[in-house]
């Protein structure tokens, strides 16, 4: 694979007014509904929920009650949680075709991606939804690992918490591409939002 094919940009800490590129929209191009806060709110309140019920499964059901957190390791948890937040950006890209410029930042205080190619509705809501990966895993790793890994156990539960609740607005994304956009058109970024045609 040529590195011409492997084009992420890094452009570091951009205004939170920053205007970027972007690519020509057809005609027909129409714009998408917005995102619903109240979904995205929901949803984030979720993940918590799904992390926190967890760990009750974890130390009530599976441990007898014992404690499966070293608490003082939160914190730390909470750093790396926050960090993978670039990480998390990058996922939302790799479903963008090869040849475009996909680029991460950090606007306006958080980190966030851009890319200006058109993708199928699939592939959109695969883009919003690669992120929850982040928390699905270490959830998985935090149920099967044993309780007596304390710390392990803590940097899990606190990262994979926030790996599940983090994209709440990827949700919502993923549900209004769902609901209003048809099968067969493309959704591109715009000046003002998703266009889709």
């Amino acid at each position: 694979r040529s590195t011409e094919s492997l084009m992420y940009k890094f452009i570091g800490i951009i205004k939170a007014d920053y205007r970027y590129e972007y690519e020509p929209l057809p005609d027909n191009a129409r714009l998408m509904v917005d995102r619903s806060k109240t979904i995205a709110i929901i949803a984030g309140f979720l993940g918590i929920t799904v992390g926190y019920s967890l760990l009750l499964v974890k130390q009530y059901v599976l441990n007898n009650g014992e404690a499966v957190l070293n608490k003082p390791f939160i914190l730390l948890g909470a750093v790396i949680g926050a960090l993978l937040l670039l990480l998390h950006e990058f996922l939302h890209l790799i479903p963008y075709p090869e040849n475009s410029t996909k680029i991460i930042s950090i606007k306006g205080g958080t980190p966030s991606a851009f890319c200006s190619a058109a993708v199928s509705k699939g592939a959109f809501i695969v883009s919003s939804l690669l992120p929850v990966l982040l928390g699905i895993i270490p959830m998985i790793l935090f149920m099967l690992l044993p309780s007596t890994y304390q710390v392990i156990n803590t940097l899990l539960w606190t990262t994979g918490t926030i790996g599940l609740a983090s994209p709440a607005n990827d949700y919502a994304d993923a549900l209004r591409c769902l609901i209003n956009v048809p099968s067969k058109c493309k959704i591109q970024s715009g000046n003002g939002g998703f266009y889709y045609f």
